[in-house]
């Protein structure tokens, strides 16, 4: 899969297309949360982590948002990308970098 999908664009559809479907992933992602030892900002700078990895640049603009509104450091948020380097080489490193500093 090569194109790239607005998965938000996707997930409305869903909501019209297979309510029960969209309602089901989102109480998982609830749940997920609610659930969770860490902290809300934590939880952003791991899903930054996570979308850097597996390179979906509309989950790293969300997480980075939520990251900032959680209190997330610019110097954090640049820490989690560039500790995915080693693992994700150079180039999407600094791809994930430039939606960062837009």
């Amino acid at each position: 899969m090569s194109k790239e999908v607005n998965l938000l664009a996707v997930l409305e559809k869903l909501k019209t297309e297979k309510p029960e479907v969209a309602m089901a992933i989102n109480n998982l992602r609830t749940t997920i949360i609610n659930n969770s030892a860490l902290d809300q900002k934590t939880n952003a700078l791991v899903g930054i982590g996570i979308a850097v990895a597996i390179k979906d640049k509309n989950a790293l603009a969300g997480h980075i948002e939520i990251a900032k509104q959680s209190g997330a450091s610019k110097e954090e948020i640049e820490s989690c990308i560039l500790m995915a380097t080693p693992a994700i080489g150079v180039p999407a490193v600094l791809e994930a970098l430039s939606i960062t500093w837009e």
